[in-house]
């Protein structure tokens, strides 16, 4: 219905006053109808988008408190299973034991009691600790069920000590062989399980509290950044688990504040109190919301990406005290049908034995065998710890089905000379046994000698950077090996001499491998060292002998 301009005048006629503003209180109504559920519907949409995203946030956040959680299971691991290998290869030496969990455990480190425990049969004995008095003596009949399960468990086995909820949680992890070894230790709990917010962003907007295990019973609680009386958390709440050992972490948070920001909350008020004057605006304000949430979101996805990227980091083991040379390296190879293995190490001339050479041969399967053999720089404890976890991690990430290249572009990304004050060359090797398929990564190695018809002849690799000076990706050899053929890997202390040049030190080499017979390695390598070292060698040596019988 058109309506007069202002000022314009209309015929009057009986009745149509009346007739006007019957017809206009149903427009007004209609109106006002139109603008009261145009407000509502976007009240109700802005409501329902504000929980959802806000529901979307707490559930990332708290991935990414997860995955935090995530990296501290690694820390805990890694010295727990460096000190058992340590104490296995030892033969339980209480000395090396000290000094290879000492440096995590004591009110600043991660455990405060840690107990090395020798099983046989049926009994157990402790042979040394550090730190305070564990609550639970893994030889009392109160630890005894850690040792137990320790022993049936590929695992380290988590247990809560010191009553309901538990005071200090405890890590049990056992060695294999005849004579096994167990490694208990015990880390403290806060008082009242509270601890202060995490300054991790990860943790900065959210209440949260962890539990030992499935169970978010009070029982089962670990830490909580607010008073434990106030819990079980309410209200919106989002739960992670993190495998934690034989158990889980259960972690459980709620958003300390709106994670979208105060204008989220706001906005319905806002659309319904502004009512129709702001109706025009509903679309504007939600597709700013949509899109912040898409930004926060996209955000959110990129720093857990970053998060993934420095679980390796978290993992990497930074503190390993002393440790032997000699103790660290392994006393006997697998047997592997068809294939001989013989090993040597020869101390330098001033007769420190604690020094960064070493080799490993680790059976993968029926059908493979990956060798090593590595030199870090300089001498010492500080490279014979590095070698210890240089030697640790490359033997994990072979056993994980990794490539000779990819587990050196691996190891690349661990090692840093400016902060380990030392670099390493290693040479690692993938032999295919049904097919004599060998597999060469190099990262700065001498390269191997192949001996094959009385001739030994130097196996062509591309050789990278060594560990430690920059992240390179390394590329791969591959050549068969004819039966009764050897293959020789070496560090350079065979071959290096002063004020004599390499070549000459690699020519000779060449000449001495002839004597080499599959049929008797060891006496072989043994006559290699008397031609190659008369005296007393100037550095440490390594060697690692590969024959195919058949």
């Amino acid at each position: 219905m058109a309506l007069p301009l202002q000022g314009e005048a209309t015929p009057a006629r009986a009745g149509d006053r009346p007739r006007q503003r019957w017809k206009a209180a149903p427009a007004a109504a209609v109106v006002a109808v139109i603008g009261l559920a145009i407000t509502l519907a976007a009240t109700g949409s802005a409501a329902v988008l504000d929980r959802r995203n806000e529901r979307s946030l707490l559930d990332v956040q708290t991935r990414q408190a997860a995955a935090v959680l995530g990296s501290t299971v690694l820390q805990i691991s890694q010295p727990l299973m460096a000190a058992a290998e340590i104490a296995q290869v030892t033969q339980g030496n209480a000395t090396a034991f000290r000094e290879s969990i000492g440096g995590q455990t004591g009110p600043q480190g991660l455990f405060v009691s840690a107990v090395l425990v020798e099983v046989g049969g049926a009994t157990a004995r402790p042979l040394a600790s550090v730190g305070v008095a564990p609550l639970a003596d893994p030889v009392s009949q109160a630890g005894a069920a850690s040792v137990r399960r320790a022993l049936a468990s590929p695992t380290f086995v988590v247990t809560g000590i010191g009553g309901s909820p538990v005071s200090r949680v405890g890590y049990a992890y056992a060695t294999g062989g005849s004579t096994r070894y167990v490694i208990y230790a015990e880390r403290g709990i806060p008082p009242n399980h509270r601890v202060p917010a995490e300054s991790n962003p990860a943790f900065a907007d959210l209440h949260f509290a962890t539990y030992i295990g499935p169970d978010v019973s009070a029982a089962n609680l670990a830490t909580t950044d607010i008073d434990p009386a106030s819990l079980p958390l309410t209200g919106e709440t989002a739960r992670e688990t993190v495998p934690f050992g034989d158990t889980v972490i259960t972690l459980v948070a709620t958003a300390s504040h709106p994670l979208g920001g105060s204008l989220g909350r706001q906005l319905p008020w806002i659309f319904l109190v502004g009512g129709l004057l702001l109706t025009a605006l509903v679309t504007t304000w939600t597709t700013q919301m949509i899109r912040r949430r898409e930004t926060a979101e996209q955000d959110a996805a990129t720093i857990q990406a970053l998060y993934g990227r420095l679980d390796g980091l978290y993992a990497e083991q930074r503190t390993i005290a002393e440790t032997l040379q000699r103790a660290l390296l392994p006393r006997a190879n697998p047997p592997i049908p068809g294939l001989a293995t013989a090993f040597r190490y020869v101390a330098g001339a001033d007769g420190v034995d604690v020094g960064g050479d070493w080799y490993s041969v680790v059976r993968i399967d029926d059908s493979q065998v990956a060798f090593v053999v590595g030199d870090v720089s300089g001498r010492w404890v500080s490279a014979a710890a590095l070698m210890a976890r240089l030697r640790f991690t490359i033997r994990a990430y072979l056993l994980e089905g990794h490539g000779p290249g990819v587990v050196l572009q691996m190891c690349a990304d661990h090692i840093d000379i400016v902060e380990d004050d030392h670099f390493a060359t290693v040479l690692v090797g993938l032999v295919d046994l049904p097919t004599r398929r060998v597999t060469l990564a190099n990262a700065g190695h001498p390269e191997p000698l192949v001996v094959s018809e009385g001739r030994g002849v130097y196996a062509s690799t591309e050789v990278g950077p060594p560990l430690g000076t920059s992240p390179a990706r390394y590329p791969t050899t591959s050549f068969t090996m004819q039966p009764g053929s050897l293959l020789l890997a070496y560090t350079d202390g065979i071959v290096e001499r002063r004020d004599e040049h390499l070549d000459v030190g690699l020519a000779r080499l060449a000449a001495a491998v002839t004597v080499l017979d599959t049929r008797n390695l060891d006496a072989g390598l043994d006559e290699v060292l008397r031609r190659m070292v008369p005296a007393a060698s100037e550095d440490d040596i390594a060697l690692l002998a590969l024959g195919w019988t058949e």
